[in-house]
């Protein structure tokens, strides 16, 4: 890799976007987690219960879910390309994402959420795209000419 790179707008500024999407969403993040466990807890440890079982199987795959963010936040700040293992892990994370976050946007915590599920909406996108290898297409400036007569 370039270490060129790393001196570059393009790390700076994708370090600082996946930093203010993660401190922006920390705090809600944290109390829907614990609003999670104290409706986990209030149930109680009935392991006959089905909905025990549901919430433990949301709370794994929000795990799951939050671990692949991360190295996929990991990957797009250090500008890596990915291969078929990747874009599959990325699917079934994505698939896996969405009762979180549907759950999340029916106790409106959502909404404080947005700006890291826009982040995760476009890294599923980029990664799709092949990751490093997915340069956007920058369109040319518009020229015009001026005539002084």
């Amino acid at each position: 890799m370039n270490l060129n790179y790393f001196k570059s707008q393009d790390f700076f500024s994708r370090l600082a976007l996946s930093f203010g999407a993660l401190i922006i969403t920390a705090a809600p993040f944290w109390i829907f987690l614990y609003v999670v466990l104290l409706c986990f807890l209030s149930i109680g440890y009935d392991y006959e219960s089905t909905k025990y079982y549901v919430i433990l199987v949301l709370i794994v795959t929000a795990c799951f879910v939050v671990v692949v963010l991360m190295l996929m936040i990991l990957g797009w700040i250090l500008n890596c390309k990915s291969n078929f293992v990747i874009n599959t892990i990325v699917v079934i994370a994505m698939f896996c994402a969405l009762p979180p976050v549907v759950i999340s946007f029916a106790f409106m915590v959502g909404i404080l959420m947005l700006p890291l599920y826009i982040l995760a909406g476009y890294l599923v996108y980029w990664y799709l795209k092949g990751g490093a290898k997915y340069q956007p297409k920058v369109k040319p400036a518009l020229k015009v000419k001026i005539k002084l007569s």
